[in-house]
């Protein structure tokens, strides 16, 4: 049994865009009475502008920047969050280091038409912008899956009622927590 010092205070929660994770980091954070913080929604705060504008005036090159600074920041807290990440964050070598250091990391999963219904035609996503966005996600999916596979924990939303989803992941940490 672990003593609450041990205990990861951080959960973050990764996965391709579309797959729940604001929604579903929201209703964990408030089950567990922990602060949310959606990693995009900090960054757009920090930089007074969308991400696809930083995307587009910046370059997806500053936008990970800002995001693993903001990440690292976070983490480093000594607060109880359930952080929500962009899709391309744990990517990041460094970043998976620091989260698997001091978090909790779960993979929400869908299945591509989930996402594709889920995303629709919002042109708020970067990287699905003026493409078959099939194509993007399935090239997305191959490169990330095998990475975001190193999450502690992995959950599929495609199907899912919200609450059940919710009770599965708090069982699951309160397990990890006895370990």
């Amino acid at each position: 049994m672990k003593n609450n010092s041990d205990k990861k205070k951080i959960i973050a929660i990764i996965g391709l865009m579309g797959v729940g994770k604001t929604t579903i980091g929201a209703k964990l954070a408030e089950k567990l009475k922990y602060y949310f913080i959606d990693c995009d929604q900090e960054i757009e705060d920090r930089e007074k502008k969308t991400i696809k504008e930083i995307f587009a005036q910046n370059s997806e090159k500053y936008f990970r920047e800002i995001e693993k600074k903001t990440i690292r920041e976070i983490v480093l807290r000594d607060e109880n969050i359930v952080l929500s990440l962009g899709g391309g964050a744990f990517m990041d070598e460094e970043m998976r280091k620091i989260l698997k250091e001091k978090a909790i990391t779960i993979w929400l999963s869908a299945t591509i038409d989930a996402i594709i219904y889920r995303v629709g035609s919002k042109n708020i996503r970067p990287l699905l912008n003026q493409k078959n966005k099939r194509n993007v996600l399935e090239e997305l999916a191959v490169k990330r899956y095998p990475i975001y596979a190193e999450a502690d924990l992995k959950f599929d939303t495609t199907d899912e009622n919200h609450d059940v989803l919710i009770r599965k992941i708090v069982k699951q940490i309160a397990q990890l927590n006895e370990k």
